[in-house]
Order: structure tokens, then sequence, then C-alpha cells
């Protein structure tokens, strides 16, 4: 952490708003989680129409992530960073006032805009406020609020779920998102020239199809779509095995993990290259992908 307190009294304010900011962004993302597909279920959705409605989070965000990266670059990005954080205070309200399955599809969607939103902007002002040969560093310790927000907000989730209701815990989820939108004002993006890289920029189709872009596009869909599974089906398969379990603590558990190597893989990063810690990180989701599978097939066989 010598590196944060090496910076000007101006950038260390910023990165601490902009760390407090996707902190609270990532928890009220997170705390829905373990709750939103059983309330899509007592809504009277079947598993089919629990995936489609869980599935439009993946719509709102492709359809916005062109336009936004786009605003991002002319309006600046706390624009499209209070926009992001808008949409994760507002969408809890959504899901709470309805139990309308077509119309909890159009928040769900409207909830993909935020995260399409709030995590480009805030990794391209990291980037910004980024000092070139320490930038993997800086990354590593600003990224850790994914990781503390999955952490933190599952488990608030679960438990308010569990205790209050499902009303509480969306208005605790809007609540996290309100107070994010206002350390969102607070951040003052640093100026950048970017007209030397605007005049020398290619096409878009003529990025995605080079090497770097058209190899780590690929990886991550395919973890997203591990991950779509295990944020809508887990919550509904603990449940039905009867497991008397908090199911946030089981997103809590996997960002534990995650918080405490990226303590290190950050610098280590910057010496030994990315391409061998996103090898590694592959074949630790593999291997728990598998490890799952097995506990499925044991519950099933007992």
């Amino acid at each position: 952490m010598n590196l944060i307190f090496s910076f000007s009294p101006s950038l260390r304010k910023n990165l601490l708003v902009l760390f407090t900011a996707g902190l609270l962004f990532w928890s009220a993302l997170a705390a829905l989680l373990p709750t939103l597909p059983l309330y899509i279920r007592d809504s009277g959705a079947d598993s089919q129409a629990i995936g489609i409605v869980m599935g439009t989070f993946a719509i709102g965000l492709l359809i916005s992530r062109s336009w936004l990266a786009q605003l991002a670059d002319r309006k600046g990005r706390k624009l499209v960073l209070l926009i992001g954080m808008a949409a994760v205070a507002f969408a809890p309200i959504g899901y709470a006032l309805t139990d309308s399955i077509p119309l909890l599809m159009g928040i769900r969607a409207l909830h993909g805009l935020s995260i399409a939103a709030f995590a480009l902007a805030y990794s391209a002002l990291v980037v910004d406020f980024s000092p070139p040969d320490h930038r993997g560093e800086l990354i590593g310790y600003m990224s850790l609020v994914n990781p503390i927000g999955m952490a933190l907000g599952p488990a608030m989730g679960g438990y308010l779920h569990e205790w209050l209701g499902y009303v509480p815990m969306f208005a605790a989820a809007a609540g996290l998102g309100m107070i994010g939108l206002l350390c969102t004002a607070q951040v003052q993006e640093p100026t950048i020239d970017r007209t030397s890289a605007d005049s020398a920029k290619s096409p878009f189709w003529g990025l995605l199809i080079t090497p770097r872009v058209r190899i780590p596009a690929a990886v991550l869909l395919l973890i997203g779509l591990a991950f779509g599974t295990l944020s809508t089906f887990v919550p509904l398969f603990v449940q039905e095995a009867g497991v008397d379990l908090n199911v946030g603590l089981f997103y809590t558990a996997a960002a534990i993990a995650s918080f405490s190597i990226r303590l290190v893989t950050g610098r280590a990063s910057d010496r030994y290259g990315r391409g061998l810690f996103i090898s590694f990180s592959l074949i630790l989701y593999s291997l728990s992908m598998l490890m799952l599978w097995r506990a499925t097939q044991c519950h099933s066989i007992s």
C-alpha cells in the first residue's frame, strides 16, 4: 500500500472516493444474488422463466455497452459512472414494486445497464489515474471493490431476506446505491488529452478480430456463461436440497478467496506478465465447476 501514500493528496482523495463508490456499487448489486431468483420464483415463474428473467440482465448490458463506451470517451468517465450508480440504486425499487414477469424482465435489463456503465467507467478512471510503471499494482488494489462487495453484499442480502423479507432487502440494496451516488458525485476525473488517441483509433470490428482483443473477449464470454449459471440456479439448488445455509455465504466464500489472491497478483503481474495469472485463474475456475458438479451428483445419489 506504500504506492497509494506516494500519491498527491488530491489523487489519494479521488482514489478513496472512487474506491468507496465501487464498494457500495458491488455490495448493492451482489445483495440480490442469493435472493432475486427466489423472488422471481415466488412471483410465479418456473425454472425456465427464472433463467430468462435473470438472463435479461445480459441483454441490458450488451445493448448499452457500446454507446456507453463512446459516451465515456466523449463526455467523460464521471457521467457514465453516475448512470451506472443510478441504475443500481433504482433497480431494486422496481423489483419491490412489481411481481409481473414481463416488468421484471425490463427492470432486470435496466439493472444490466448499471454494470455496463459503472464497471466500464470505473476501470477507465483507474487507468487514467494510474502511473504506467505501477498500473498493474494500482488496478489490483482498486479492483478489490469487486471481491469485497461480492463478499459483503450476498451475506447482507441473504440475512435481510431471512430475517425481514424481500422488501427490506430491496430497500437496503437501493440505499447502498443512493449513498454510492453521492460518493460518485464527488469524483474529479483527471484531464486527459485524447486527441491523438482518437485520430489513430481503428474501427471497432477491426479491433475485435485482433488476437489482443479476440482472445480475452472469448475467455470472458466463457467465464460469464459459467457465472451466469451460478448466479441463477445455485440459490434454487441450495433451497431445494434442504440445506440450512444462507446462500449468500456461498458467494461470500468465493469473494474472500478472490480478495486474498488479489493482494499479491497485482504487483506480481507487473513483474511476470498478465497471461500467467489469467491461465492459472482459469484452471482454478474449471476445478471449482467440477467440484460443484460432483456436489450435485453426491446429493442426487444420496
